[in-house]
């Protein structure tokens, strides 16, 4: 996403100049390492379950830009379990989340990082399985709802027929959970700002859906949640972001995605003060977690700890390349460009200050981040 004013021209050119020859001064003073000591450290990226598509692709096209540098095999998972990894292995040169909490949370408060860059921003979907009977009916009434004009009539009250077949029927919904995967807590703001929006009651949907354990089976991560559609355990899967849906419905037949209103979807940073209007509080083996609702927001940080953080720059570079931005929108994320960093702006690497800006420059972004 375009932030007002501040759109770089970024050349992949300027990529390519980096290469694995540059230097970056480590915040302790190192001196700078060579390509060939570059090129001989292993570089892994950890990262959501929801970039699995969008970086591996990046991924290929590092490899054959960068053929001399050994890179490891990606872990992605939930932002949340996959930080908590990063902690006790310190194995990653760079890792990316799908919120902007997650990395402050754990890693800056490890000292392990003390910044963070927003480089793209996604939506939630809800995926829709087109075997079932409900799945139909949901999926036409959505073909039905993208003929209104917004906030018509017609457009509020397909909306609310939407919603009312998902939440209030005995429908089996897919979520993952909060705890583990930052798409667990966003569906639940999503589903509480659908309440809201459409029937003016934001409890009514949630405790239609999470009041009631038979109503919904919960996972780790929402890229566990296609197979039990593929089973037919459930019919819609409501942790989902459009950067996976779009894939995954494709790898899966007879599925399907809707997109939703932008006053539910978490996808706009011009919606983050009706988005703080709910928020998603969870309770799981005796511990309660509250959540603030935000856009969904993807960033990452090259960890103090890095096994090589120079090709983590270069991996970086590559991402706010317009090769790069043009893969992130193939998959549904609209770039943030330049990216936006939370934290300490004066330790990110030289080599990416040009694509970036402190969170202090676009102040009217500060409340989609902690």
């Amino acid at each position: 996403m375009d932030l007002k004013g501040l759109v770089l021209g970024l050349v992949i050119g300027l990529v390519l100049g980096f290469g694995v020859l540059y230097g970056l001064s480590r915040t302790n003073g190192a001196s700078t390492t060579t390509a060939s000591t570059t090129a001989s450290r292993i570089f892994s990226v950890g990262a959501a379950g929801t970039l699995k598509f969008a970086f591996g692709k990046l991924l290929e096209i590092y490899s054959q830009l960068y053929p001399s540098v050994s890179v490891g095999q990606p872990l992605f998972e939930g932002s949340g379990k996959l930080a908590q990894d990063e902690v006790a292995s310190k194995q990653f040169s760079l890792v990316a989340a799908a919120d902007t909490a997650t990395i402050p949370n754990v890693l800056f408060k490890n000292n392990l990082a003390d910044y963070e860059i927003a480089f793209g921003v996604t939506q939630m979907a809800i995926i829709v399985d087109l075997n079932t009977t409900v799945g139909r009916e949901v999926y036409d009434l959505w073909k039905q709802a993208q003929q209104y004009q917004p906030l018509s009539v017609q457009w509020n009250a397909t909306w609310s027929e939407i919603f009312k077949a998902i939440a209030l029927s005995s429908a089996k919904v897919g979520v993952s959970d909060p705890f583990t995967d930052p798409s667990g807590y966003q569906a639940i703001c999503m589903i509480k700002l659908a309440g809201l929006t459409f029937f003016n009651n934001a409890s009514l949907l949630y405790d239609a859906i999470y009041g009631n354990p038979s109503k919904y089976v919960m996972r780790t991560t929402e890229v566990d949640l296609l197979s039990l559609m593929a089973s037919g355990q459930i019919d819609f899967v409501l942790s989902a972001y459009l950067s996976n849906a779009i894939p995954q419905v494709q790898e899966y037949k007879g599925l399907a995605y809707i997109t939703l209103p932008p006053q539910v979807n978490l996808g706009s940073l011009d919606y983050a003060s009706y988005y703080h209007s709910v928020n998603a509080t969870w309770t799981e083996a005796g511990r309660t977690k509250t959540f603030a609702c935000n856009p969904v927001i993807y960033t990452f940080t090259v960890p103090k700890t890095a096994p090589n953080p120079e090709a983590a720059v270069e991996f970086a570079l590559l991402l706010f390349s317009p090769e790069g931005q043009d893969v992130l929108r193939s998959y549904g994320i609209q770039p943030i460009s330049p990216g936006v960093v939370y934290g300490n702006y004066s330790d990110v690497p030289a080599p990416l200050k040009p694509f970036t800006v402190p969170l202090s420059q676009v102040p009217q972004y500060a409340p989609a981040f902690p």
